[in-house]
């Protein structure tokens, strides 16, 4: 199968995927004009070819312009007679407005299916979805891939490292933030052989990113003096984090690591994690540039989930089953 590898503007998994795999990315351009529009042209040939498109998120760059230069990408492919689009696209955005949790809203996780499939994609390649049921939203395939593996091998390598079992179960346990992190959080725990703690939290929906109150489902007195590692899908502005570290730490838990697949961080995200002392390390992976954010915190460890990316990449173009990646 002969294919190519386009980048969007962000090129840092990107490149990482195309070095892994020893192909050189699809050379383009992509200008953003004054007035905000973007224009992108694709300077060799891919007819015929089936397209990979890998889109990221710069640290500077919105939602908004990434999905939009995402939806050009792939009206320029589908207008170079390409035979299949995949989109590798790690952060699904908009994916928390997956419901309506009030009359008068929008479902625009739907919508931004809806406008990638008029676009032209013929498959999706996700990591971690906030919601799973986001993958009902497409008639055409579309791979939720868990980086569950990918943190058990980073945290052994670094954090379990020269530490036995005994002495992991004895120093470290799992924290579920809220109810929806309780079925990751649990299988995290499960390969990692480590107790849990689960967490409920009051959204405020009337406010953006504002909760009303999280408490600890249970008595956590026999976590005393453990580290809390707090497992999720996403970091965002990390008001709920920190909520959750000062409920963790009034009742014994002694420091927090925090560990999510997409680090967001937006907003007041680094002053929140600069100024909380018992946040010791957040680990996130490359789904999302951190590059810039890393110079302001050096709380911020990432670890790449290029090599997965690469085994989707491969399995497709071998027409083999990426079943394994799910795990």
């Amino acid at each position: 199968m002969s294919y190519s590898i386009l980048s969007g503007s962000n090129t840092e998994l990107s490149q990482n995927i195309a070095d892994i795999i020893k192909q050189p990315l699809c050379s383009r351009t992509i200008k953003t004009f004054k007035n905000g529009e973007i224009h992108i042209s694709i300077h060799e040939s891919i007819r015929n070819k089936d397209i990979f498109i890998i889109q990221t998120k710069g640290c500077d760059q919105s939602v908004n312009d990434m999905l939009m230069e995402l939806l050009i990408m792939i009206d320029a492919c589908k207008r170079s007679a390409v035979k299949n689009i995949y989109v590798i696209m790690p952060c699904y955005p908009y994916a928390r407005q997956d419901k309506k949790e009030e009359s008068r809203e929008p479902i625009t996780a739907k919508l931004v299916a809806n406008l990638l499939c008029a676009a032209g994609m013929t498959r999706l390649i996700v990591m971690d979805l906030h919601a799973a049921q986001i993958q009902g939203f497409f008639d055409i395939p579309v791979d939720n891939m868990y980086s569950i593996r990918l943190v058990k091998s980073y945290l052994e390598s670094w954090l379990f490292k020269d530490l036995s079992l005994a002495c992991r179960q004895k120093e470290f346990v799992i924290i579920s933030p809220d109810a929806g992190a309780t079925k990751r959080t649990l299988k995290f725990a499960k390969i990692l052989e480590l107790d849990t703690i689960i967490m409920h939290k009051q959204r405020n929906y009337k406010k953006a990113n504002s909760i009303d109150n999280i408490m600890i489902i249970g008595d956590p007195s026999q976590y005393k003096d453990k580290t809390g590692i707090i497992c999720d899908d996403m970091i965002d502005t990390a008001g709920t984090l920190v909520a959750a570290i000062d409920e963790l730490t009034k009742n014994g838990i002694r420091d927090i690591i925090c560990v999510v697949t997409h680090g967001i961080l937006s907003g007041p995200a680094i002053k929140r994690i600069n100024d909380c002392d018992a946040l010791k390390w957040v680990v996130v992976s490359d789904s999302i540039d951190q590059t810039e954010n890393m110079l302001v915190c050096d709380k911020i460890k990432v670890f790449t989930i290029g090599q997965m990316m690469k085994d989707a990449i491969t399995s497709i173009v071998s027409n083999s089953s990426l079943s394994e990646l799910f795990l």
